[in-house]
C-alpha cells in the first residue's frame, strides 16, 4: 500500500470533510474509517487509541477514580511529543474539570478538600476555593461555563450536551487550522469525528440516564465532608 510510505498524505486526503450538527450521521462510519487508520504505524495508533480515550465522554467510565484517570492523562501528555496535541488534550482536560465541578455542585457535594487530586490545570484551586460562586471564579477563563450552568439547572441535558460538543468542537478545529497532511491532522479529525457522531447518535432519554449516571456516581464518591457555611 502506498499508505505505507506515506500515511499521512495519503490518509488526510481521503477523509472527507465534516459539517458538525449540520448532517444526520458523519460522511463516513466507523468501519471505514478505521479501516483506513489502520494504515499509521503502529506507534501512532496507539497515541491516537489513548487520546480518544481521555477526551471523549463516550469512554468515561464512573467508576474509575479522579486520581487514577489524571494519571492516565499525565502519563499521555508525558508521552506526547506534539505541543499541538498537548495542548489539545490539556484544553479538554480543563474543560472536563470544569464540568464535572459543575456536576458535582449541582448534585449537592461540598468543595474537594484541599490536597486532593481531583481535577487537572491552573484553576483547580481556583474552582475549589470559588465552589459557592456561580462561575466558581473562572468565568473569565471558560466563558461558554455560564451556559452551562444554566442548562444543568434547567435539568435541559440535550442542550447541555450540544453546548459541550460545541465548545470542544470549536476548541479542536482551531488547533486543527495549523496542521495539514501530518499526525496532528489525523488525530484531531479522528476527535472531532467521534463528536460529530455522538450528536448524530444522540438520543435525549439515553443522554438524560447517562447525565443521572455521571450525577449518581459523584455523589457515591463524595466524601463525608461538614457543610460549608
Amino acid at each position: 500500500m502506498i499508505w505505507a510510505d506515506q500515511p499521512y498524505v495519503m490518509l488526510v486526503a481521503s477523509l472527507p470533510a465534516i459539517r458538525f450538527l449540520s448532517e444526520k450521521e458523519p460522511p463516513i462510519n466507523r468501519a471505514r474509517l478505521m479501516e483506513r487508520l489502520k494504515y499509521l504505524p503502529p506507534a501512532d495508533q496507539e497515541t491516537l487509541r489513548q487520546l480518544t480515550e481521555i477526551v471523549s465522554w463516550r469512554f468515561i467510565d464512573v467508576t474509575e477514580d479522579d486520581a487514577a484517570f489524571l494519571e492516565r492523562a499525565e502519563a499521555l501528555l508525558a508521552r506526547i511529543s506534539s505541543p499541538t496535541l498537548a495542548a489539545a488534550l490539556r484544553e479538554r482536560l480543563e474543560m472536563r474539570t470544569v464540568v464535572a465541578a459543575l456536576r458535582r455542585r449541582h448534585a449537592g457535594e461540598n468543595p474537594p478538600e484541599p490536597g486532593v487530586r481531583w481535577g487537572f490545570g491552573p484553576h483547580v484551586e481556583r474552582i475549589r476555593a470559588g465552589w459557592s460562586l456561580p462561575d466558581f471564579g473562572v468565568g473569565t477563563f471558560y466563558r461558554w461555563l455560564p451556559a452551562a450552568k444554566e442548562a444543568l439547572e434547567a435539568g435541559d441535558a440535550a442542550k447541555l450536551e450540544r453546548l459541550l460538543l460545541e465548545t470542544a468542537w470549536n476548541q479542536q478545529a482551531r488547533h486543527a487550522e495549523r496542521h495539514a497532511f501530518d499526525f496532528e491532522t489525523v488525530a484531531l479529525y479522528m476527535v472531532r469525528w467521534s463528536m460529530a457522531d455522538r450528536w448524530a447518535r444522540y438520543d435525549a432519554d439515553e443522554a438524560e440516564v447517562r447525565f443521572r449516571e455521571l450525577l449518581d456516581a459523584a455523589l457515591a464518591d463524595a466524601p463525608d465532608i461538614p457543610e460549608v457555611a
